[in-house]
Formats: C-alpha cells, sequence, structure tokens
C-alpha cells in the first residue's frame, strides 16, 4: 500500500488489522504505469500499461487489488487467447469486423489438407484426442509441446480426415473415433 501513499495503512486499518470503516468503498487512484512486460498463455507482451487501481480493504491487513492492463496482442495471440478462454470459461468471441480472420460471415471454414496432413506428429495427435475424447487446439498443443498455429493445423486435418467433427456453434469439437481405433 506503500506504493499508492505512505500513510494508507494506518488510515485504513486499526492496530488489530481490521477494517476502520467497514461502509468504506474501494480506493481508486488514477496512477498509469508503463512497459511492464506480462506473460500469458504461451506468449510474452511487452510495452504493457497498467492503470485504473482499486483497492479494496479486508480484514486482517488483506487488501484486495483490482487494476486494468491494456496491450495490443497480434492476430495470433488474440486466438491464442481465445482458446485458452475457451478451456476455462464458456466464452463467445466474434470480429466486429474483419481485422481478425475467424472465418467469413457465415462461419464456414475451409481447410485444406495439405495444411496438417503431412505433419508427422498426425498420428500422434490423433491419438491424443482419441484417449481424451476432446479435440481442441489448447490439448494437442500443451501435450506435443508445439506452437498455436502448428495444433490448429493439425486439428484442422483431423477433421478433413474425419477424425473430429467440425466446431459446432460454441466452437466444439467431437471426436468421431473410438480411442485405439486407426484412420
Amino acid at each position: 500500500m506503500r506504493f499508492f501513499d505512505e500513510l494508507l495503512a494506518s488510515f485504513v486499518f486499526l492496530s488489530n488489522g481490521a477494517v476502520r470503516n467497514k461502509i468504506m468503498g474501494p480506493i481508486t487512484y488514477g496512477h498509469e504505469l508503463e512497459s511492464y512486460r506480462l506473460d500469458m498463455v504461451g506468449s510474452t507482451f511487452t510495452g504493457v500499461r497498467v492503470k485504473k487501481f482499486s483497492l479494496e480493504p479486508k480484514d486482517g491487513f488483506k487488501v484486495w487489488v483490482t487494476f486494468s492492463v491494456s496491450f495490443k496482442p497480434s492476430g495470433d495471440e488474440v486466438a491464442r487467447v481465445a482458446e485458452f478462454l475457451l478451456d476455462e470459461i464458456e466464452l463467445s468471441l466474434m470480429s466486429g469486423d474483419n481485422e481478425l480472420d475467424f472465418g467469413d460471415s457465415t462461419g464456414v471454414r475451409t481447410v485444406h489438407v495439405e495444411s496438417g496432413a503431412d505433419d508427422e506428429l498426425l498420428y500422434t495427435a490423433r491419438d491424443l484426442v482419441a484417449n481424451h475424447r476432446r479435440a481442441s487446439v489448447s490439448l494437442v498443443q500443451r501435450h506435443l509441446r508445439i506452437g498455436y498455429n502448428r495444433a490448429a493445423r493439425l486439428i484442422e486435418a483431423l477433421e478433413v480426415l474425419g477424425i473430429v467433427s467440425k466446431p459446432d456453434e460454441d466452437g466444439n469439437r467431437s471426436v468421431l473415433i473410438e480411442e485405439g481405433a486407426s484412420a
């Protein structure tokens, strides 16, 4: 709390750690910090801005700190973050313009078999999704320790080969083969 004000802790807390004023709302600050680094979902973002700090005191000398972070990811990085979030929370992400390539307006995506069919990890990816009974780019990426784009190409190749379904309206895919089956 000294970052915001030297005397803030003695103003907010009693000597036993209880909050002085229980009906006091969060304390907000206009501090803005620039040029920070953010490591998230396998990417490092530089030039990150941190702002809109809010401090909410809790009993026991605890403080909840809330802040806003802004940075400019590339289209691939946005897709990687979105894929991660899809695994963690229910999320629907749609492009309002053509800045990001989420496919055409009908949602139909064209997949070329050669985009991942000749990848030496294709059969490993097939076994992975069959064993986990789940087909997602992030699953393939994490287990095979490869980049997002390569994992996405492998999932699309598995779709073309009939091993996984096309994404449904929520972006989820079904595994169409049984565990241990060969295609």
